[in-house]
């Protein structure tokens, strides 16, 4: 069988129908032998017919009779099956694109490992032959290499060698005669696809020695095989197209599976038994390949109809096909989550804090982002909602921080006046990782007191015999505290007593009320009064027109954030506009 996926030709309903027929015909024989018998009618109609035995056996009315039987058991017939086989078609096209764009993530993962690879065997090239080091295989030389080994994630191994002989590498002298290589590429770089060494034994290496360089690296093949499934069933691998052979590969590949990539950048296919998808690289000469069985299509396919025929025949096999779907999406979400925070898929953006009376960047809050390999967005309302539910928000804070502690490096050194602010879950303030966490924020940062500061919800302060001590330890080290989202929970202003804290934000939905008559209009007020009780510091949120900035201006609210001012930004545009603004003072 081949399909284009493409195209989405799918199998026909009648194919699907016959394969889940045992399913059927049980389903039927409930419905047929529940069907009711003929019912008798008297009247002087069938006196005139029949005579005095008053039943009729009128020939139309016995024919009406079978016909409403028929329309019935029809009618039963289409009201089991038509959303069953309906379920299972639908069934089939979910886990058929289910299990493409599964392999169409692994081809990616495959090109965009061995991309990071050639990148830095590039990057191994250049420092060694910039050293210019007469001997490559002097002690100086040696020691760079191992150097260079330990900054390369993807390299295992750098040596020189010479005649095709490995004459050293970063573990010392081993001189050992390679032989003729596998291949050789067209810009003439030779390829050992399949070589074992003397400094690890029984194990097959990826050698590669660019022309005229002498210089040499190591890969041990399934470093860009190792991507995120170990299914032996699935194949995948890395294809050299100028030399038109596979350079590393794990399961078998098919020639003209190649033939079907043309000139395309990406193709999927079903061919045989296999799904297959290849990748070419927009500025190598490689092109990724992954497969897996078709028959996965199917057990998917079978599990879902052994759940949806019973409970279609009771209650709505499509109503509980889409529940199933959705609390399957559910459960497999934390996976999705776990393996993005492996793969360090979350980006930070920062929105300013501006100073209502002078309009000056005070600020800004880190707001994380999840971009995913395909390009598709997750909203955080969704996966920080999972994070704190599958006991993964404490691994999202430390990366968070890590984040910050990358972009603002030194950043305080330069605006002692700004301030970055994170925000802290519930666990976070039950954890002694948090302090450590922020320690090591501080020192990246370079902060003195004030430039950090930590927002938590009015939910992460429920636990107050354990939230206290964490808020001391953080405010003892120079680091400010925030409430967050303040008046969408359970506030008081004993409440906010019990806490130590510096800030109080205003959370977004009462700042939209704002010149409004509505029910929460006159919150922002109260709120307004009870910061300023407890001596707080204010920061609006979501303040979009000028009319909330003048209001919360002329109450005495210092600080904002809000499209109004600025929307969240990269790093580098913030520092960016920061530079300005002080190249304009």
């Amino acid at each position: 069988m081949k399909v284009e996926i493409g195209q989405r030709h799918f199998c026909d309903l009648r194919i699907i129908s016959a394969k889940f027929s045992p399913f059927l015909l049980r389903a039927l024989s409930v419905t047929l032998v529940r069907v009711p018998p003929p019912v008798a009618v008297r009247g002087p109609i069938q006196r005139s017919c029949m005579g005095d035995l008053g039943f009729s056996t009128s020939p139309v009315l016995g024919m009406n009779k079978k016909a409403a039987i028929w329309i019935a058991v029809v009618g039963g017939i289409l009201a089991i099956t038509a959303p069953i086989v309906f379920s299972i078609y639908w069934a089939y096209k979910h886990n058929l694109s289910n299990q493409i764009e599964f392999t169409d993530s692994v081809a990616s993962e495959v090109l965009r490992r061995s991309s990071e690879g050639v990148d830095q065997m590039d990057a191994i090239y250049t420092a060694l032959l910039n050293a210019a080091e007469p001997d490559p295989c002097s002690p100086e030389s040696i020691r760079l290499m191992g150097q260079l080994n330990l900054k390369s994630d993807q390299i295992q191994v750098v040596g020189y060698m010479k005649d095709n002989v490995f004459l050293c590498s970063a573990y010392g002298h081993h001189p050992v005669a390679l032989g003729a290589p596998t291949f050789t590429t067209p810009v003439g770089t030779k390829v050992w696809a399949s070589q074992e060494l003397p400094i690890l034994p029984g194990t097959k290496f990826l050698v590669m020695a660019p022309k005229g360089m002498g210089y040499t690296v190591v890969i041990l093949p399934n470093t860009f095989l190792n991507v995120f499934t170990d299914d032996p069933h699935i194949t995948v691998g890395l294809y050299s197209l100028s030399a038109q052979r596979v350079i590393v590969s794990r399961g078998a590949f098919e020639p003209q599976w190649l033939e079907r990539l043309g000139t395309a950048q990406q193709v999927q296919f079903i061919d045989k038994e296999n799904f297959v998808v290849i990748r070419r690289s927009s500025r190598l000469e490689f092109a990724s390949f992954a497969s897996q069985p078709v028959a996965k299509v199917h057990e998917g396919l079978y599990k879902t109809a052994l759940v949806l025929v019973p409970i279609g025949v009771l209650a709505s096999g499509l109503l509980a096909l889409t529940v199933l779907h959705l609390a399957r999406q559910q459960l497999s979400f934390p996976a999705v989550l776990k393996a993005a925070l492996k793969r360090k898929e979350f980006t930070l953006n920062y929105q300013p804090v501006v100073d209502l009376q002078t309009g000056q960047w005070m600020g800004a809050e880190a707001l994380i982002r999840w971009l995913r390999p395909t390009g598709d967005s997750v909203s955080p309302d969704v996966f920080i909602k999972a994070a704190e539910k599958a006991g993964l928000i404490k691994e999202i804070t430390a990366q968070v921080m890590d984040m910050v502690g990358r972009d603002a490096y030194q950043l305080f050194t330069k605006y002692p006046d700004f301030h970055i602010a994170i925000n802290l879950s519930a666990a976070d303030l039950e954890s002694r990782a948090t302090i450590d966490g922020l320690a090591k924020l501080s020192r990246a940062t370079g902060a003195g007191p004030g430039n950090l500061l930590v927002e938590a919800t009015e939910r992460g302060f429920m636990k107050a015999d354990i939230a206290n001590p964490i808020l001391r330890e953080i405010r003892g080290m120079g680091i400010s505290v925030a409430i967050d989202d303040f008046g969408t929970g359970y506030s008081s202003l004993s409440y906010l007593e019990t806490f130590e804290l510096d800030c109080l934000k205003i959370d977004k939905s009462f700042v939209d009320t704002l010149g409004k008559d509505s029910a929460t209009s006159q919150v922002v007020p109260h709120i307004i009064e009870m910061a300023k009780s407890l001596k707080l510091t204010m920061i609006a949120e979501g303040v979009e027109t000028p009319a909330q900035a003048q209001y919360l201006r002329e109450h005495g609210v210092q600080l904002a954030q809000g499209w109004l001012f600025a929307r969240p930004m990269p790093f580098a545009e913030l520092i960016a506009s920061l530079s300005a603004a002080k190249a304009l003072r």
